[in-house]
């Protein structure tokens, strides 16, 4: 019985202590290059879409800088509480002069974000 009940209490702590471990992970933060010395900040915006009850929502995301500009780091985290979305890169990005970020929802969430373009 000493046996049994301490077999699941062991087994009570380990499934609560994965929760834990997995709650920060499944922010879901875009850093796509390095912001170095010298940079400045090109753009910066928020991007935001409500949730739709049963829908999965994509919405992309378009900067376009001029000729000189290189582009070295984008960056996109997520304000307030997770809403378990996810962006990345699709076109252009660390190097180019134009980046496309694309979000897309969880079904039956939103996202809210704030997007930092970094270059020279």
């Amino acid at each position: 019985m000493k046996f049994a009940l301490s077999l699941v209490i062991l087994s009570v702590l380990a499934f609560s202590e994965a929760g834990l471990l997995k709650g920060p992970s499944s922010r879901a933060n875009l850093n796509h290059g390095s912001i170095q010395p010298g940079d400045r900040l090109l753009y910066r915006t928020y991007f935001q879409r409500y949730g739709i009850a049963n829908t999965v929502q994509t919405q992309d995301f378009v900067y376009r800088g001029n000729v000189t500009t290189r582009i070295s780091a984008v960056v996109a985290q997520e304000v307030g509480f997770t809403q378990y979305a996810n962006a990345w890169v699709i076109a252009g990005g660390r190097g180019f002069n134009h980046v496309t970020v694309r979000a897309q929802t969880a079904r039956g969430w939103g996202f809210y974000y704030l997007i930092d373009i970094w270059g020279r």
